[in-house]
């Protein structure tokens, strides 16, 4: 009774132990599953973006190869525009210098200028101080006047009279023969108009 006793719990101890041992390879098994299902999710999510990265790649390829080709395009087109580029800045060059040149002459212009207008402000001064002693000469020379006789040389030479002008006697004017007539048989001769030359009568001196 012992033995069998015995080999009934080493039997349902077997038992047990097979059953745990077939639990934790189930445990096992379904982690594996889940492993594999999340590697195999993980290779398709994987490959998945390695095609976009090669697409992107491609892309960059065709670009970079656009991108060369317009570097070569615009390489061609640099030589003429950098030798238009160094021939407007000679230009430039040359017409920076030619303004300094202007501007040079153009401040000699207006130093000369105002040099010109400062003399002229001079002699102006000095013409209207000549004109105003002019005038005063004249205001002194015309009270003189006034107490001087006119009549005298000396004294239109003075206050700068004129001397009284004559008038000229007129010529008698010649006797005018009188034409004959055909029919009458005597010309009658033409009697001659007697001129009465009028005297000239000298004008009065003026008086200031």
């Amino acid at each position: 009774m012992k033995a069998q006793g015995v080999l009934v719990g080493v039997s349902l101890l077997t038992s047990v132990a097979l059953l745990g041992l077939i639990h934790v390879r189930r445990k096992e098994e379904v982690k594996e599953q889940k492993h594999v299902s999340f590697e195999t999710i993980k290779l398709r999510v994987t490959r998945d973006v390695l095609g976009e990265y090669q697409h992107e790649v491609i892309r960059a390829h065709n670009l970079l190869d656009k991108t060369k080709a317009q570097v070569d395009t615009l390489g061609s087109e640099l030589s003429p525009l950098q030798a238009a580029e160094a021939k407007k800045k000679s230009e430039l060059e040359a017409c920076q210098g030619e303004k300094k040149h202007v501007a040079d002459e153009v401040g000699a212009v207006e130093a000369e200028n105002s040099n010109y207008k400062t003399e002229f402000e001079k002699q102006k001064a000095a013409w209207a101080a000549e004109v105003t002693s002019l005038k005063q000469q004249v205001e002194q020379r015309s009270k003189v006047c006034v107490f001087v006789k006119k009549d005298s040389v000396e004294g239109r030479k003075l206050c700068g009279d004129e001397p009284p002008k004559q008038e000229a006697v007129p010529k008698p004017d010649a006797p005018k023969p009188e034409e004959s007539k055909p029919d009458a048989t005597k010309p009658e001769e033409s009697k001659p108009d007697a001129p009465k030359p009028e005297e000239s009568k000298p004008e009065a001196p003026k008086m200031r």
